[in-house]
C-alpha cells in the first residue's frame, strides 16, 4: 500500500516514432495476410459448391 501512495500520478512516458510506424506496418501486414489466406479457402469453398450443384 505505501508503494502505491509513493509513486508519481504520471508517467511521462516517451512513445518513440518508429513504434507507432511499427504497429500501422503490423496492421497493414494482418489486413493483408487475411485478404490472402480468407479470399482463397472462399474461393475453393464456392468451387467445390458449384460442382455440386452441376452434378
Amino acid at each position: 500500500m505505501a508503494l502505491i501512495l509513493c509513486a508519481p500520478l504520471s508517467a511521462h512516458a516517451y512513445v518513440d516514432p518508429g513504434s507507432g510506424m511499427l504497429i500501422w506496418q503490423g496492421l497493414i501486414a494482418l489486413v493483408g495476410a487475411l485478404i490472402v489466406f480468407v479470399r482463397n479457402p472462399l474461393a475453393s469453398l464456392k468451387r467445390l459448391i458449384e460442382r455440386f450443384k452441376r452434378k
